[in-house]
C-alpha cells in the first residue's frame, strides 16, 4: 500500500483551512461578544457598569458631564421612540466631536461622561462649548435640543470626586438657564 504525498497535503492543507476557519470565526464571536458586554447598544458608548470601575484607575484627566435638557418632557411629549431617538444623535453628534482616544460612557438615561486625557483647560472648554452649540444650532429629530455640560480641568483626584465636582458644575448650568457650559 502506497502513500499518495500529493492527494495527504491536499486533504492537510483542507483541513488546516477548515481549523483555522472555525478559530477565525470563533474569534470573532469572542470579540462580538466582548463588545456588545461593553458597548451600550443605543449609543455605542461604554456602558457605566463595564467602565464604572476602571475610572477609579484613571489619574490626571478632564471630564465632560453633559445632560440633555428637558429631556423628561421629550418622552412625556412626543414618546420614548422619539427619546431614543434623540438620544442617539446625540450621542453620534458628540462621538462625532471628540478625539479617537477619549471615553465615551452613557452614564445614564440621557447623561454622558466624556474623559480627556491630556487636555488642557482651555482646549477642554472650547470642546464644550463647540458639542454645546452643535446640538442647539440644528433640530435634532424635528425638535430643538439643548444640552448642558459640567466639567473639569486635568486634577490629580479620584473620579468619584471629580464626578462630585463636575455634577456640581452640571447642576450650575442647569441652575443658570440650561444649554451652557460650567467647567470648574
Amino acid at each position: 500500500v502506497g502513500i499518495n504525498y500529493i492527494d495527504l497535503l491536499k486533504k492537510s492543507s483542507s483541513l488546516a483551512f477548515v481549523f483555522s476557519s472555525i478559530i477565525f470565526v470563533f474569534y470573532l464571536s469572542i470579540e462580538n461578544r466582548t463588545h456588545f458586554l461593553q458597548r451600550d447598544r443605543m449609543t455605542g458608548f461604554y456602558r457605566r457598569d463595564f467602565y464604572e470601575k476602571k475610572l477609579n484607575k484613571l489619574d490626571n484627566f478632564s471630564m465632560l458631564l453633559i445632560d440633555i435638557d428637558n429631556f423628561k418632557k421629550i418622552n412625556d411629549t412626543y414618546g420614548h421612540k422619539k427619546g431614543d431617538d434623540v438620544i442617539r444623535q446625540v450621542a453620534r453628534l458628540i462621538m462625532d466631536n471628540i478625539r479617537q482616544k477619549d471615553i465615551a460612557i452613557r452614564w445614564g438615561g440621557e447623561e454622558f461622561i466624556i474623559i480627556f486625557n491630556s487636555m488642557d483647560c482651555s482646549s477642554l472648554y472650547s470642546r464644550a462649548e463647540y458639542i454645546c452649540n452643535l446640538i442647539s444650532r440644528e433640530p435634532i429629530c424635528g425638535l430643538d435640543i439643548t444640552i448642558s455640560i459640567g466639567g473639569l480641568c486635568e486634577q490629580d483626584t479620584t473620579f468619584t470626586e471629580s464626578y462630585r465636582r463636575a455634577d456640581a458644575a452640571l447642576y450650575e448650568s442647569k441652575h443658570n438657564g440650561r444649554n451652557r457650559v460650567t467647567i470648574v
